[in-house]
C-alpha cells in the first residue's frame, strides 16, 4: 500500500482531475454567458441600491448574517472512499497529517467564497460607515481566522456519531460567528470582539479535550464524503453524463392528478414517460421549484421593469437548458427503445413537455409582476418571455436535442 503521506497526495490529485473533467462541461457553451449576464446585471443592481442606502442602515448586521452563515458552513474534504474503513482504520494513528491536510486544502477551497462574500459587501459597508476600502483586508484577516476555527470545531465534532450533536454545534456556532462579526462590523469597544475571541477559544478548547478519547468515525466521514460528491456529480449531471450517479425518483401522490389527465393512446407514450420523469424526478421537478422560488422573490421585490425582465429570462434559460438532459434519462434502458413507434415521437414529446414546463414558469413570472398593479411591467415581461419562448424553442433546443439524441428509426 501507498505511504499514508503519498496517499492524501493521490487522492486530491484524482480529486482534481474529476473536477476538471466536469466543470469543462459545465462552464462550456452558453453558460459562460449567462453567468456573465448575471453578474454583471446584478452587479449594476446591487451598485445602485447601496447608492439609495442612508447612514442608518444596518450594514453590520447584514454582512454579519451572510458572512456567519458562510463561515459556519465549513465541510471537511476528506476524499475519503468505501474501502478505507477496512484498509486505513488500522492505521488511524499514522492518520494525523492526512486529515490536517484535510483540513488546510478545505480552508483553501472555501476561502475564496469568503474573499468573494467579503469584497461583495465592502461597497455597502463603506457607503454607511464611512470607512476606506483599506480595512478590507483586516477584515477579511478577522474572517478567514474565523473560518479557520470553525474548520477545527468542525473537525473536532465529528468525532461525535450522534446527528444531535452535529446540529446544536451547527445551531451554536453560528450564533457566535455572527455575534462575533457583528461586534467587529459595528465597530464595537475594543474589548467587546476580545470577549468573543474568548467565548470562541473556550468552546474550542472544551470540545477538543471531551474528544482526546474519541475514535475517528470512519463510516461518518466516508458517508459525508459520498455525499458531498453525490451532490456535485448531481449537479454535473444536468450537464453532461455521469456514469457512477444513481438517480432518485419518488412518487408525490398531489400530482397524480397531472399523469392523469394526460391523453391515452400510443402515440402519447413518451409524452407519458417524461411528464413522469419530471414530476418524480428531483434533479428535474426540484431543480424547477428551486429555481421557480428564487426567481419569484427577486421578480417581487424588484420595481424596475428592466430587472424583471433580466430576470424572468435568466432563469428561463437556466431551468430549460438544465432540463434538456431529461431526453437522455432513459437512455441506457432497453424498454423505451422497444415501443413500436417512431424515434422521432420521443423528440416531439420530450418538446411538447418542456414548452408546458417553460409556459407554466413564464406565466407564473408574469403573474407576479404585475404585482402591485403593474400591468406595463407584466405586459414587458410577457412580451420578453414569447420572443425567448420563440427562439429557445424553435432555435436553440432543436439544435440541443440533435447534439444529445438522434433518434432510432
Amino acid at each position: 500500500m501507498k505511504h499514508v503521506h503519498e496517499l492524501w497526495a493521490s487522492r486530491l490529485q484524482d480529486y482534481n482531475r474529476e473536477l476538471q473533467k466536469y466543470l469543462r462541461y459545465i462552464l462550456n457553451g452558453h453558460l459562460m454567458f449567462v453567468l456573465i449576464f448575471a453578474v454583471g446585471g446584478g452587479g449594476y443592481a446591487y451598485s445602485n441600491w447601496v447608492e439609495t442606502l442612508s447612514d442608518d442602515f444596518n450594514a453590520a448586521a447584514v454582512m454579519a448574517v451572510l458572512l456567519g452563515v458562510i463561515v459556519t458552513m465549513s465541510p471537511i474534504y476528506t476524499y475519503l472512499k468505501e474501502p478505507d474503513k477496512v484498509y486505513l482504520t488500522p492505521l488511524e494513528g499514522q492518520m494525523k497529517r492526512y486529515f490536517l491536510s484535510a483540513v488546510v486544502s478545505s480552508f483553501f477551497f472555501q476561502s475564496y467564497i469568503v474573499i468573494v462574500a467579503l469584497a461583495a459587501s465592502m461597497p455597502m459597508y463603506v457607503k454607511v460607515t464611512g470607512e476606506e476600502f483599506s480595512v478590507f483586508f483586516l477584515l477579511l484577516l478577522l474572517v478567514l481566522a474565523l473560518k479557520i476555527w470553525n474548520l477545527i470545531m468542525r473537525w473536532t465534532i465529528l468525532r461525535y456519531q450522534e446527528p444531535s450533536t452535529h446540529r446544536i454545534d451547527i445551531a451554536i456556532r453560528l450564533v457566535l460567528n455572527i455575534l462575533f462579526l457583528w461586534t467587529v462590523f459595528a465597530q464595537l469597544m475594543l474589548w467587546v470582539p476580545i470577549i468573543m475571541a474568548i467565548i470562541l477559544a473556550a468552546y474550542l478548547t472544551a470540545f477538543r479535550k471531551l474528544t482526546n478519547e474519541k475514535s475517528l468515525k470512519w463510516e461518518l466521514l466516508i458517508d459525508l464524503e459520498h455525499e458531498r460528491l453525490h451532490r456535485f456529480y448531481r449537479f454535473a449531471n444536468l450537464f453532461t453524463d455521469v456514469p457512477h450517479l444513481k438517480g432518485q425518483a419518488k412518487r408525490r401522490k398531489w400530482l397524480d392528478p397531472f399523469l392523469a389527465r394526460s391523453p391515452f393512446g400510443s402515440k402519447y407514450t413518451y409524452r407519458y414517460l417524461f411528464v413522469r420523469t419530471f414530476l418524480r424526478s428531483d434533479e428535474y421537478f426540484g431543480l424547477w421549484i428551486r429555481l421557480s422560488i428564487i426567481a419569484s422573490v427577486i421578480i417581487a421585490g424588484s420595481d424596475v421593469m428592466w430587472v424583471k425582465i433580466a430576470v424572468a429570462i435568466l432563469f428561463l434559460y437556466l431551468t430549460g437548458f438544465q432540463l434538456i438532459p431529461m431526453l437522455k434519462k432513459h437512455e441506457l434502458k432497453i424498454w423505451p427503445d422497444l415501443y413500436p413507434l417512431p424515434g422521432d415521437y420521443r423528440n416531439e414529446s420530450f418538446k411538447g413537455v418542456l414548452s408546458t414546463v417553460l409556459i407554466v414558469q413564464g406565466v407564473l413570472f408574469i403573474l407576479i409582476s404585475a404585482w402591485g398593479a403593474e400591468w406595463f411591467d407584466a405586459c414587458a415581461v410577457a412580451l420578453a418571455f414569447l420572443l425567448f419562448y420563440a427562439v429557445f424553442m424553435y432555435m436553440y433546443v432543436p439544435k440541443q436535442i440533435k447534439k444529445w439524441y438522434t433518434p432510432l428509426n
